[in-house]
């Protein structure tokens, strides 16, 4: 490389490729913009080599500079000019002022004898074309007028297929030039035949129908997947109910299979995605085991927020937590899931009006977490509507079932000293408490008559277990 810069310096070498040198500098990342910057290297073999190749190995092309891009007289002496081509990812305005930053950084950075002198961001001018497509020149049948007005394109029969076609021409040319643009050739089978096909302009940057459609379907299952975590009886005590909740998880499950199919769609399309998850999975699936339980405190402060005990109670074992969390996990892993399958339908359906494959799954991923977050919300608030009815249960002295391993028992006090310390108030002496059972050396209580929470010490007083009549908990007589 020394040598061919020296060739360079002497004007013994051909001046640069610049196709070539792109193509060398260009290491594969991802840019939004691209832009010149005027540099002034010392005229030194070894300076040179040095500069050249730090700015390279950022991916950024070097050259020298053509006919009116810089100003000989300007130069510094026994300084050579270079263009150097930053790309960047990142907004438009003040790109030009990003990339020369860039380019002074890495020059006091690498001790480089190079200075900035001018940076232009790289624009070209619109593209003065409009987009023709090609159709059938008989007369569509309603079935296919429908279609096109939904945006699901018609690619004919295999007996007579339409050719997926369009071609740009000048925004201003006739009809007559677009018609001359595809019979002049023919890319791919079939060809344009005139006495068949026709032009018209493209529908171009206009989201068809059908998106709104795959919006609407996903709002719909999320909305059933709520009123069924909400509302939804288990073992209704009539047929018609039953029938009900078959027909409502029916509908969610035929809404949810096509958001799977959306999800899919986003799996082949990303090449990221395809070669991050085979390990991604192995890591997550065993960090979920150590975190959902953990998830499942929330259910157990929801059921437990009836008896304000939540927090004071230690609750189920950890297979328990496991089946708790896994209710809230699976409705916040539903609705992230519903909104990125959602935006692989909108992406399937308007990628031709220009959507941007990341964009799209970026608002289906933001608006899949907050909807996930509602219906993590709505099983918390299920918790709780299973804490009030155990509450009204408890009332009246009934023993309330367990919940995800925690279960509720009623127990007589008897204090060991008249002044026993309670927090919350007094203990009685002639009904049962409730208790989800001892936390710690103390132990929280929860009086029917009443509803408040009592909490005091274990050594400060024995526990007997109360006696059932007639269904209720009542507290055995004492001598």
């Amino acid at each position: 490389m020394r040598e061919r810069i020296q060739q360079r310096l002497r004007g013994d070498a051909p001046p640069a490729d610049s196709d070539a040198g792109s193509q060398a500098a260009d290491n594969g990342l991802p840019f939004d913009y691209r832009v010149r910057v005027l540099v002034e290297i010392q005229e030194d073999p070894d300076e040179l080599a040095l500069a050249e190749s730090q700015l390279t190995a950022r991916g950024w092309p070097v050259r020298e500079p053509k006919p009116g891009e810089y100003a000989p007289g300007e130069v510094t002496p026994s300084y050579v000019p270079r263009i150097v081509e930053v790309r960047l990812i990142g907004a438009r305005d003040g790109a030009a002022q990003h990339a020369l930053h860039q380019v002074m950084d890495l020059s006091y950075a690498r001790e480089l004898a190079l200075h900035v002198r001018d940076a232009a961001l790289i624009q070209h001018r619109p593209d003065p074309h409009i987009t023709w497509k090609l159709h059938p020149k008989r007369v569509p049948t309603p079935r296919e007028r429908l279609k096109e007005w939904l945006g699901i394109e018609s690619g004919g029969t295999e007996e007579d297929p339409q050719p997926e076609r369009v071609i740009r021409i000048p925004e201003d040319a006739p009809e007559a030039d677009a018609l001359a643009a595809a019979a002049s050739h023919s890319p791919a089978w079939p060809p344009f035949d005139p006495l068949k096909h026709e032009v018209r302009p493209a529908r171009i940057n206009s989201a068809p129908p059908i998106a709104l459609a795959h919006c609407l379907s996903a709002a719909a299952a999320v909305a059933i997947a709520y009123l069924a975590i909400r509302y939804l009886p288990i073992g209704g005590d009539s047929w018609w109910a039953d029938m009900g909740v078959g027909l409502v998880l029916g509908i969610g499950g035929a809404l949810s299979s096509r958001l799977v199919a959306g999800i899919v769609f986003i799996y082949r399309q990303s090449t990221a995605l395809r070669a991050v998850l085979p390990w991604a999975l192995p890591v997550v699936v065993p960090t979920a085991f150590a975190a959902i339980p953990q998830v499942g405190q929330s259910m157990y402060a929801g059921y437990l927020s009836a008896f304000d005990l939540s927090g004071e109670v230690s609750t189920g074992a950890w297979p328990d937590g496991l089946m708790a969390g896994a209710w809230v996990s699976a409705a916040f892993l539903y609705g992230l899931l519903a909104g990125i399958g959602a935006s692989g339908w909108v992406y399937r359906t308007t990628a031709r009006s220009g959507t941007a494959f990341g964009t799209a799954v970026l608002i289906g991923m933001y608006v899949g977490a907050l909807t996930g977050w509602l219906l993590a919300a709505a099983v918390t608030d299920r918790a709780a509507d299973s804490g009030e009815n155990a509450r009204a249960a408890v009332t009246e002295y009934k023993t309330p079932g367990a919940y995800y391993g925690l279960k509720a028992n009623f127990t007589c006090v008897r204090p060991k000293e008249k002044d026993a310390p309670v927090y919350g108030g007094t203990l009685p002496a002639d009904r049962p408490l409730l208790t989800f059972g001892p936390k710690g050396d103390r132990v929280s209580l929860w009086d029917p008559k009443t509803k408040r929470a009592l909490s005091m010490r274990l050594e400060d007083a024995s526990f007997v277990p109360a006696k059932s009549e007639h269904g209720k908990a009542v507290c055995p007589r004492t001598k």
